[in-house]
């Protein structure tokens, strides 16, 4: 008789992914109480996730594009208005074998965005965006991990390493506080353009609880309430603390995000009753993991020398994350704007496109470019214009021999973007491209989920002495189980060294018991 003592793997299988192209254009009319258009200056976009909701064979991703369109004007009080507006977008993929017992996650980047003017009241946007999808399950899996028998029972075992997620938290982290404009300028009229940037400086772990430390810089675009209707920019940073409750975070790995969500902002006056104070309100979203690799070793096959055994297995996809880095690369390099001269910059944003990903000579390489749009003061025409620049980066980063196996997963980021004039229509550009790595082993394996002893082996139909030549890349387990026999009877017979490596053409014997 045989005894299963039974184990549980919590695993977490990716059924699918999808990077699918989202088209959308949408018409808007400007308001009733905004001066005609004149010319369209430039607009921009965030994307937002709403909902992700997995059905039979498909996944539905529900978000919005937030746009925000600057545009000249005819009008005698501001020559400068902005407009900002919302895309709602419902895009269905198709992913055969999902049900609707399975998780999804999606990302949308924004790859193209524009906008054409219509009439002198409406205008259309244009953008495309990336979804990229996975679908995963998340079970428990149970096996037999170990088994006791008379002696009977030959079983065949492996040491196999999987990642279990020990903790996840995702927490909501508002920001509030306020920039003031300069003595020297005037006093807000309107604000037409916002912009934020949030990054994590130090993550540190104090009393089963992880500090983690980051800068928020926000920036505004505004005119100033005079005769003159001066175009002004104002920015500042603001250092913050967050504490998480995660336990046992230095025994793994440790992943934590943060996500900027849509910032909300009013002007009001300072303590010398001047409209000159913008307040906000920025909401984070900090998502946090705990990761832990553990070594089990299972049985993969196994059977009897007495009876027949009827196996119920599985085949499932171990994935084992073998280490996880956070890389800064410190990028700079210059452009030429194509209109005017550059008499003030305003703001400037980069958003990275990535044309290749590849491993050579010890080094995980990316290739890509950076779509530079910056805002500045036209000195010929004393108006705000546009520039764009595409620049291409290579970031690399050394790798061991045993990193090169594994599938490496990559995410950029862009954080403190910069521009400074040189001369009168050169630009120079830095940012930090923060480039995360996981690495990733995914080992598929099969379990033996249950054991039962059927009928006896009938030892008299065997032949009492066989001679079997080894076949290529045939084991003596294979041969052993074939005939029923101990691994043990068949080393001893034909003298098989400890390591049971046989060479294929030889001969073994095999005796009937």
């Amino acid at each position: 008789m045989v005894k299963l003592f039974n184990d549980t793997f919590d695993i977490n299988e990716i059924i699918d992914s999808n990077s699918t192209e989202v088209l959308l254009e949408s018409e808007f009319a400007i308001t009733d109480n905004m001066p005609d258009i004149e010319r369209i200056i430039t607009t921009e976009g965030k994307t937002e996730i709403n909902n992700v909701s997995v059905n039979t064979d498909s996944v539905t991703v529900n978000g919005k594009l937030i746009y925000n369109m600057l545009y000249y004007s005819n009008d005698e009080d501001y020559s400068i208005y902005s407009m900002s507006g919302e895309i709602p977008f419902s895009e269905e993929i198709e992913a055969p074998g999902v049900t609707e017992d399975m998780e999804a996650f999606s990302k949308a980047l924004i790859d193209y965005i524009d906008v054409e003017q219509l009439t002198e009241r409406s205008f259309l946007i244009k953008a495309v965006l990336i979804l990229d999808t996975d679908t995963y399950l998340k079970r428990p899996v149970t096996y037999v991990s170990y088994l006791e028998s008379d002696g009977s029972i030959q079983a065949k075992t492996k040491n196999v390493l999987f990642t279990d997620t020990l903790a996840e938290v995702s927490e909501e982290v508002n920001i509030n506080d306020a920039v003031e404009v300069s003595r020297s300028s005037g006093e807000i009229a309107t604000i037409l353009k916002s912009e934020s940037d949030v990054y994590i400086t130090n993550i540190d772990t104090l009393n089963e609880k992880v500090l983690v430390e980051g800068i928020c810089k926000v920036g505004f675009i505004y005119i100033e309430d005079n005769d003159n209707h001066v175009t002004g920019y104002v920015t500042e940073e603001f250092p913050f603390t967050h504490y998480l409750e995660l336990k046992d975070s230095d025994d793994g790995l440790r992943e934590i995000n943060v996500t900027v969500k849509e910032m909300t902002y009013s002007t009001t006056e300072n303590f010398d009753d001047e409209k000159k104070l913008i307040e906000f309100e920025l909401p984070l979203k900090i998502d946090a993991a705990l990761y832990s690799s553990t070594e089990r070793n299972i049985i993969t096959d196994c059977y009897s020398t007495d009876y027949q055994l009827e196996l119920t297995s599985e085949t499932i996809n171990l994935s084992s994350l073998e280490n996880l880095t956070n890389n800064i690369i410190k990028f700079e390099d210059s452009f030429e704007i194509l209109t005017g001269t550059i008499r003030d910059i305003y703001s400037v944003e980069a958003s990275p496109k990535i044309s290749d990903k590849r491993i050579a000579d010890d080094k995980y390489i990316i290739d890509g470019y950076l779509d530079v749009n910056m805002l500045y003061l036209n000195g010929e025409m004393n108006q705000i214009d546009k520039a764009f620049a595409s620049l291409p980066f290579t970031a690399d980063f050394p790798i061991d021999e045993e990193e090169t196996s594994n599938q490496i997963h990559s995410d950029i980021k862009i954080n403190k973007c910069n521009a400074y004039r040189k001369g009168s229509n050169s630009v120079n550009f830095n940012c930090d491209i923060n480039v995360s790595l996981k690495f990733k082993n995914n080992n598929e394996v099969s379990v033996i989920k249950d054991i039962v002893e059927r009928d006896p082996i009938d030892r008299n139909k065997m032949p009492s002495l066989v001679f079997r030549v080894v076949q290529p890349g045939e084991s003596l387990w294979d041969i052993a189980k074939n005939y029923n026999l101990s691994i043990n009877s068949l080393k001893e017979l034909n003298e098989i060294p400890e390591d049971n490596l046989l060479t294929p053409g030889t001969k073994i014997i095999i005796a009937r018991s």
